[in-house]
């Protein structure tokens, strides 16, 4: 089976990195959509060319290439970090020694988004899938856990996925009743220290996202040195998907207004990304 691509929130999207343009050869065959998603029933492809272009492109990923020096900084975003660095440590962690206090983060992490959010089952759940992690299941992924200082009290982690010439800081999940800890920063700085080394292209920080919202990506660029890569997005829908994109692009704005209802909010979140999309000529 193809390797390049994953099946994630109703998409397949690549695994490459994001300077390597992935085959696309496959899509005009039906059977490989399914095929690719594990029998699922993806909505859409998504890719992108010309990474890191001279234009600003309404798409983008964050990088850091550079090494980061902490002097660079005002003095007030230098504070951020050092009274992070003062109240928390930091260090490599195997999530089944941790699943406990890792399943207890991430669901107060999703009452903190979601005040509708209810726990269910979840946090067993969870646990049950952090002790799953043990060494010999990290594959090419780092995990990273933080700690009130001189002490055992997990309140964060963040994950790195290790690859030849780049790594993607994929996860980052806080307890938001320490965020005046400066663990965010804790967490951040350390990972560009350790990451950040000769022979390494780029961290990548993330895509601009539809979904979630989030000023974290404004957090990266203004207090370590990450930028925008420009590059250029493609789509490719299923025929069906197509027809619902279609009919109800006109309507988008009016569906915005209605964004308080999660299944409104994420068709609006896909007509969005197809706005952007039409930003680029068309082949």
């Amino acid at each position: 089976m193809n390797q390049e691509w994953e099946y994630y929130n109703h998409a397949l999207i690549p695994t490459t990195a994001p300077h390597v343009t992935p085959d696309v050869s496959w899509m005009k065959d039906r059977k490989k959509w399914r095929e690719l998603a594990g029998g699922r029933y993806p909505l859409f492809a998504r890719w992108t060319t010309d990474f890191d272009c001279q234009e600003e492109t309404e798409w983008w990923c964050l990088v850091k290439d550079t090494p980061f020096d902490i002097m660079s900084l005002k003095s007030n975003r230098r504070s951020l970090i050092t009274r992070g660095l003062k109240r928390v440590d930091v260090k490599v962690i195997v999530p089944a020694e941790y699943a406990v206090q890792m399943a207890n983060i991430l669901i107060k992490a999703w009452k903190s988004y979601d005040e509708s959010y209810e726990e269910g089952n979840d946090r067993n759940e969870l646990e049950e899938e952090f002790g799953r992690i043990t060494e010999e299941h990290l594959g090419n992924s780092e995990y990273l856990g933080a700690f009130l200082k001189d002490t055992d009290t997990m309140i964060g982690y963040s994950i790195y996925n290790l690859y030849d010439d780049w790594v993607e800081y994929s996860v980052v999940k806080t307890d938001p009743e320490y965020l005046n800890t400066q663990v965010n920063a804790a967490l951040a700085y350390y990972g560009l220290e350790r990451y950040m080394k000769p022979g390494i292209r780029y961290i990548l920080g993330g895509w601009r996202t539809m979904v979630h919202d989030t000023n974290y990506q404004d957090y990266l660029l203004k207090n370590f040195g990450y930028r925008k890569a420009y590059c250029r997005l493609h789509i490719r829908y299923q025929w069906w998907m197509k027809i619902m994109i279609h009919l109800l692009y006109p309507v988008r704005n009016m569906l915005e207004k209605h964004s308080e209802n999660k299944l409104i909010y994420k068709i609006w979140c896909a007509l969005r990304q197809e706005e952007i999309h039409r930003t680029f000529d068309q082949p």
